[in-house]
């Protein structure tokens, strides 16, 4: 048995369990702070219907179905409760998909009314863009217009659809977007897929809801109160730790629904959790308490730093963990055990050194692909080339692996040309020069390295890559991809090593937006309106250092969102991560106002306020 279905129950756990064998209600919400042991609770609600009603289930060809978020979530909740048939766990996408794949015919018929009214946004959005729009924009709509003209063409010789990434109806294709479109269309519109759907899925569990997409909760709800007698649904999350705007958020209830609230915190120290109900009693009323045993409940330590906003914030960050390792008594502060929490990736990328490989990617169509570590001009040097230099200082045997399947000198087409010995010999030379040069750096070593490298026969340069390497291109002759690729090759090849330790998860930096739902001892949470440049949060406004734009007084007054919103929410999420202490550097143009700011907010009571001058002059105390 798993552990989260070994754990104690809480009075949360056994009400939704009254409500899920109550056929008088519909739906549920359970409303779980951050460390309530949301997952357990979810992983037991199912544990119970399937207890109750699974050798029902299996004999009619029903299931209780577990929607969401990631792939990683799904792959979880299933291992809990060891691939059990009765259990339907999928992402959203995946579940949306399994609803409608078996009506082929409604899918041509949607898919031939939106096609057309999807070509009018394009066309209109094109047609309104201004004179100082860039080319890019154009290029892309351009682009998704005539794929999307084609595919409408063929959708008449279409023998089945089937679900991808990327939407494509001249193979039959529904993407993403269609999904969460089509499904929550059809079943609005169709009474009979709803009665389908309750038939399939009497119980139906939304994890992540305030994270769920407002479509999918809308057409959700529509089949609970249409087939309220034989369906119940529920929703696990938690508002406050909604952090994308495309999110469901608060889910309202239905007439016959419950609300369960999950106060418990099975994660923070004492100081921790006094600063995350501060932080959630400016967004709800929700007040967590300890679920640790007296024996396990410890007071953590938090400290808060206020420093200028000026060019010494990398400098003094680090002096601030130096201050912090030598004072904690519970934290270490310098190794592994501490996550330190960027809003931007760009904040990351100065602290980590490939500050010019940001701008670089950032200018391009690339810079998606850059930040998830996946932009194909980076390949060589994440696959291969950094491998093969660390592998030829600390462990040599990696290398002939590494070596047979990158370098076209080792192919079985190629081998004969040349003998074994002197391919090697040439091989293990280029691996020398290329250490070398990353080890010495600066500008141009990029393009320097990848030249080593083909010529020495490390690896096969993409045909994409291979004309920027030696030719000597006018700059204003290049395309937008030319000029990101040259500008690419100019980079300092030293800038690599910060990158990859980032996208690999292995330096203490991550996003703000990057760690919900993880947890670690040691948690210092960054905050700096200024370098970040995130127009949708604002630290300065939260804190009330600046005042609410006339926007956010409009969209307050009109009971809609704020940045002050986004951003309490944000916080929350950032300083419930902590396990044992947690840190909160503050950069201001104004550090009397900050600090004043800070006091007020009520964050502080009996946590210590540390400035500049304290760390500047600590660190230079021999």
């Amino acid at each position: 048995m798993s552990r989260r279905l070994l754990n104690p129950d809480t009075d949360a756990d056994r009400a939704v369990r009254d409500i899920i064998g109550d056929p008088q209600i519909s739906g549920f919400t359970m409303i779980a702070g951050a460390g309530s042991g949301k997952t357990t609770s979810l992983v037991k609600a199912l544990d119970a219907a399937i207890t109750a009603r699974g050798a029902d289930f299996l004999a009619t060809c029903r299931q209780v179905a577990c929607v969401t978020y990631t792939e990683i979530a799904t792959q979880e909740i299933e291992a809990d409760l060891a691939l059990n048939p009765v259990a339907h766990v999928s992402t959203i996408h995946s579940f949306l998909w399994s609803l409608i794949a078996p009506f082929q015919n409604d899918i041509r018929t949607w898919a031939a009314s939106y096609g057309p009214r999807r070509l009018r946004e394009l066309r209109d959005e094109l047609a309104g863009l201004g004179p100082g729009t860039g080319t890019k924009r154009r290029r892309e709509l351009m682009g998704k217009i005539r794929r999307l003209e084609h595919g409408v063409d063929k959708l008449d010789g279409v023998t089945r659809f089937r679900y991808g990434v990327g939407r494509n109806y001249a193979d039959g294709v529904v993407g993403h977007d269609d999904i969460l479109k089509m499904v929550p269309e059809l079943i609005q519109t169709k009474p009979l897929l709803s009665r389908i759907v309750a038939r399939r899925f009497p119980l139906v569990f939304v994890d992540e809801s305030q994270d769920t997409f407002p479509e999918v909760v809308k057409c959700l709800r529509h089949i609970a109160v249409q087939e309220r007698e034989r369906f119940c649904l529920g929703f696990f999350g938690d508002p406050m730790q909604r952090i994308y705007l495309q999110g469901a958020g608060d889910i309202r209830l239905e007439a016959d629904w419950h609300q369960v609230e999950k106060p418990e915190n099975f994660r923070s120290p004492r100081r921790v959790l006094d600063v995350i109900n501060t932080i959630r009693a400016g967004g709800d009323d929700l007040v967590q308490r300890t679920g640790l045993s007296a024996d396990r409940q410890r007071d953590g330590e938090v400290t808060f730093f206020v420093f200028p906003a000026d060019d010494q914030r990398i400098e003094r960050l680090n002096r601030a963990r130096a201050w912090l390792a030598a004072r904690s008594t519970t934290g270490a502060w310098q190794d592994d055990r501490t996550k330190i929490l960027v809003t931007t990736h760009r904040m990351a990328a100065r602290r980590l050194a490939f500050g010019n490989l940001y701008t670089v990617f950032h200018s391009s169509r690339l810079s998606d692909d850059f930040d998830e570590g996946r932009a194909w001009p980076l390949t060589p040097f994440l696959g291969v080339l950094l491998p093969l230099a660390t592998a030829a200082i600390d462990n040599r045997p990696a290398l002939v692996p590494i070596l047979r399947k990158s370098s076209p000198l080792l192919r079985p087409e190629t081998l004969g040309q040349a003998s074994v010995g002197d391919t090697l010999t040439g091989l293990a030379t280029g691996i020398e020069e290329l250490a070398s040069l990353l080890t010495t750096g600066g500008p141009g070593t990029i393009g320097q390295a990848l030249r080593i490298s083909r010529d020495r026969g490390l690896i096969e340069i993409d045909d994409r890559l291979a004309p920027y390497l030696d030719a000597d291109t006018p700059t204003e002759d290049l395309d937008e991809l030319g000029a990101t690729l040259t500008a690419y090759l100019d980079c300092d090849v030293a800038e690599l090593a910060g990158y990859a330790k980032y996208v690999g998860q292995l330096s203490a930096y991550s996003t703000q937006q990057g760690v919900k739902g993880t947890e670690f001892p040691d948690v210092l949470v960054v905050l700096d309106d200024q370098e970040s440049t995130h127009n949708q949060f604002s630290y300065d406004k939260l804190f009330g250092i600046r005042p609410p734009s006339p926007t956010d007084i409009k969209r307050r007054r009109g009971g809609e969102e704020t940045t002050i919103d986004r951003t309490r929410r944000l916080f929350y999420v950032c300083a419930s991560r902590a396990t044992e202490s947690l840190a909160i550097v503050l950069y201001a143009a104004d550090v009397s106002q900050a600090t004043a700011a800070l006091r007020h907010s009520h964050l502080l009571d009996d946590n210590q306020v540390v400035g500049a001058h304290t760390v500047d002059t600590w660190a230079e105390t021999p």
